[in-house]
């Protein structure tokens, strides 16, 4: 509340009404300059109090009239705008509220019982007159934009000092301020990203599936694989839309930010400023903003924001989707895990194909009966799988299968028995087929012969043949051909045609492979003989293969 003891002497000269003035009401004035009571101010200009407000005058006063009357009756008043608030205080009745005129604003508040009030103004004001009672009280400023606590003048009737009339009216006085405005720049910015992964398939074949590879060399083929790659396309995902909002005030007069409004396709999105709002943005200096929206949206992004003293709009930014920021899987390598003779490892890349393309890629390998022989004869079964990859990411895989079945063999065992250029055949003497071999020291080869029955090599197969040495002691070495095999070796070495065995107290000859013995050293004798008997396996292609 302002302070009235500078007021009390001149309530004294006022008196309760002025005789024979009629609708002249006395002014009190401050005696001397004081900021007592005054608010921190919003603008610039420093409202002060004037000493007088007629210098001169012994008796100041003014006839109640219009605004602009009563304020070129005071020297500190002559302005050149008026505005008159009437029928104040009526009931105690609140007068707050905003009271435009002449391009000026004026706010009356805290006005609540009709004795005091507040105000401020866009215009730096001059004075204001505060009627009341007989009187009014002038408050003289130097342009000033806001006062607080003004009131009527002194009521010396109560036997309170500080008593005051009820307000019944206020006039103010005001020159235009300097010009003092509001310019915000807004701009915005609005980026496109999304992620695009493009998709790849592949399918392994070979014709034919199976091979049944024969001794004889029937079913032998060449095996052809095929490889298609699809580029399948792609699909987006990961979709976002950020920016920045940028607010830069350009005026003269700092801007206090409301609210901010970002529309996205017409739906208002969430924006991160670094400062919260309301926001006092100081001349020249600048506000950011950021947003970030998940989700494919299309159309145009707006920014208005909003101050005190109005709207700014940013200029729309149309959304554009461009080529993706981030590419997945856009180069693979196709691999195989079967020898391709080259054709495989490729590289490929999607710039290079449109969505259904297929690479193809071939190979052949032969199949034959002599790959594998009688070591490798059976089944086999090859499953060779091809792939794309993405770095150590595999994408898709196919495998194709091909069985190869391979002839064996089977065995069926004859008794074969060396035959030398001197030998003899166990017939007459025995009734089974074989030789007996004269030899004398030294080296002999002869042919070793199965299934010769009745010593007849007509009827017979030669199957390899026996190195026989003769050096004190006989040493007697088979050599098989392939595909034969060798089972069982018996050798007989001494001085008669047929080794010995002992039936009950008699020696007898013998032809019984059992009962050969090898003697060493053989000694006495004036011939030595050899029986080199043997098992061979005789091989047949198995008759039970194929399909």
């Amino acid at each position: 509340m302002k302070k009235l003891s500078y007021l009390i002497v001149l309530a004294l000269i006022l008196g309760l009404v002025f005789a024979g003035c009629g609708d002249i009401a006395k002014i009190t004035a401050p005696s001397s300059t004081t900021t007592e009571g005054i608010a921190s101010l919003t603008r610039a200009v420093t409202p002060d109090y004037y000493d007088q407000c007629r210098p001169g005058a012994t008796e100041p006063c003014i006839n109640i009239g219009d605004a602009k009357f009563e304020c070129g009756q005071v020297a500190c008043c002559n302005a050149e705008y008026h505005y008159k608030v009437d029928e104040w205080g009526e009931d105690g009745a609140i007068m707050d509220g905003t009271y435009p005129h002449e391009g000026n604003t004026i706010t009356i508040s805290n006005s609540s019982g009709g004795y005091y009030f507040d105000w401020a103004s866009k215009d730096p004001v001059s004075c204001v007159i505060v009627k009341g009672g007989p009187g009014a009280n002038v408050f003289c400023y130097k342009g000033a934009y806001s006062d607080t606590e003004l009131y009527a003048p002194l009521n010396t009737n109560t036997l309170d000092p500080d008593d005051t009339f009820e307000i019944s009216h206020v006039t103010f006085c005001w020159d235009k301020g300097p010009e003092i405005e509001e310019t915000l720049e807004v701009t915005k910015t609005a980026v496109t990203s999304y992620t695009r992964t493009h998709e790849w398939s592949i399918e392994k074949s070979v014709d034919p599936i199976e091979f049944y590879l024969y001794i004889d060399g029937r079913g032998d083929g060449t095996a052809t694989w095929t490889v298609d790659v699809t580029y399948e396309g792609y699909v987006d995902s990961d979709f976002n839309v950020s920016g920045t909002i940028t607010i830069k005030n350009n005026g003269t007069l700092d801007a206090n930010i409301t609210d901010i409004v970002d529309v996205l396709e017409g739906t208002q999105i969430e924006i991160t400023c670094v400062e919260e709002l309301p926001y006092l943005l100081e001349v020249g200096e600048t506000l950011t903003c950021t947003y970030s929206v998940d989700g494919y949206v299309e159309g145009w992004n707006e920014v208005t924001v909003t101050t005190d003293e109005g709207t700014y709009d940013a200029e729309d930014v149309e959304l554009i989707w461009g080529e993706p920021t981030t590419n997945v899987h856009a180069s693979v390598e196709i691999t195989d895990t079967n020898d391709t003779g080259g054709v495989l490892p490729q590289t490929l890349y999607a710039a290079d194909y449109v969505a259904g393309a297929v690479e193809t890629y071939t190979y052949t390998k032969d199949f034959t009966w002599a790959d594998y022989g009688q070591d490798a004869c059976g089944t086999h079964n090859y499953q060779n799988t091809a792939k794309v990859m993405d770095g150590e990411l595999m994408l898709d895989y196919d495998t194709a299968e091909l069985d190869v079945y391979v002839q064996c063999y089977i065995y069926e065992y004859e008794t074969a028995y060396a035959k030398g250029g001197s030998a003899e055949c166990f017939i007459p003497t025995f009734s089974n087929w074989g030789w007996t071999n004269p030899i004398r020291p030294g080296t002999y080869e002869m042919g070793l012969w199965a299934a010769a029955g009745r010593c007849d090599t007509g009827k017979g197969t030669l199957v390899g043949s026996v190195s026989v040495f003769f050096n004190g002691c006989v040493e007697v070495e088979y050599d098989v051909d392939s595909p034969y095999i060798l089972d069982e070796t018996h050798v007989y070495a001494g001085c008669s045609k047929f080794p010995k065995m002992k039936v009950g107290k008699k020696l007898v000859d013998t032809v019984a492979p059992g009962q050969y013995y090898n003697n060493c050293p053989v000694v006495g004798c004036s011939s030595v003989y050899v029986i080199a008997q043997a098992v061979v396996g005789i091989p047949i292609p198995d008759p039970d293969f194929g399909p």
